[in-house]
């Protein structure tokens, strides 16, 4: 990475993590439930959050990848952070957008599981040489049968108001055999490739290069495995392919090496909570 660039990036990565600290009202943790939904932040009004089942490494995603890129990564930290999960209900002092229910989540990290950060900007991926990028995969920028301009609704519910580039405008995420995106950008498209559940097949993250700047309908069907810790070397051979052509084949697009700025976000701590 150029000299001015990495400068830019500690710039951006320091304004970031050193916003003032925005907090919840009030808010409560307890195990979860064993048949909660998994690591799924669940539609609620604007000015609450509502998560019933979500491990600490996927808390760290929804609080700090989100709207961030998917070049950010969260490594480190002890085995319970993605074997125990936690239900969270959390009231903010006033309605509140997406990004800043993000803001009051670290902030509840931070407190409640006294969790420490640590940044880091690497090229490429641990263990991989580089990254996937997203590109279109016909010559006619034809589009797959699984992906369609949004049409500006929520299937009954109305959009958020919030219109961020990286933000989904409808409740989108990993499903049962898959994941669906709604009135987002292809950027989240990429974002949920780089997701545990499908960088524990890829090795890597992915990233848009598209060039596509609409919103989309989309959903990618595919069986991913429960998610767990990245570990590349254990994967079976075959599972990377074919989480390839199914990308090609339903979104007409195509998941090609090339190279990116890794940016970790590395747990140096981090407590379990006491329930309330």
């Amino acid at each position: 990475m150029a000299l001015s660039n990495f400068a830019l990036f500690l710039s951006l990565a320091a304004s970031v993590f050193a916003q003032p600290a925005a907090k919840f009202e009030v808010a409560t943790i307890k195990l979860a439930a064993p048949d909660a939904v998994r690591n799924r932040v669940m539609p609620s009004s604007p000015d609450r959050l509502s998560i019933p089942g979500m491990n600490v490494r996927w808390l760290i995603y929804a609080a700090y990848q989100e709207g961030m890129g998917t070049s950010w990564n969260v490594s480190g930290g002890p085995a319970w952070i993605d074997q125990t999960f936690y239900a969270i209900e959390a009231k903010a002092p006033q309605p509140s957008t997406q990004k800043e229910l993000r803001m009051m989540l670290r902030t509840l990290l931070a407190e409640r599981f006294a969790l420490k950060i640590s940044q880091e900007a690497r090229t490429g991926a641990p263990g991989s040489g580089g990254i996937y990028v997203l590109v279109l995969d016909r010559p006619d920028g034809k589009l797959g049968p699984n992906i369609k301009e949004w049409d500006g609704t929520c299937g009954g519910r109305p959009p958020t108001d919030e219109d961020d580039p990286h933000v989904p405008r409808c409740l989108s995420g990993y499903r049962t055999g898959g994941f669906f995106l709604e009135g987002g950008t292809l950027f989240s498209a990429a974002e949920l490739l780089s997701l545990p559940q499908s960088r524990a097949l890829l090795g890597t993250i992915v990233q848009d290069r598209t060039g596509l700047d609409k919103r989309y309908t989309l959903h990618l069907d595919f069986p991913f495995a429960p998610p767990r810790s990245v570990d590349p070397a254990k994967q079976p051979e075959f599972a990377g392919p074919s989480l390839f052509q199914a990308v090609r084949e339903q979104w007409g697009l195509r998941l090609e090496k090339g190279e990116g700025t890794l940016n970790m976000v590395i747990v140096d701590g981090v407590e379990r909570p006491t329930e309330n």
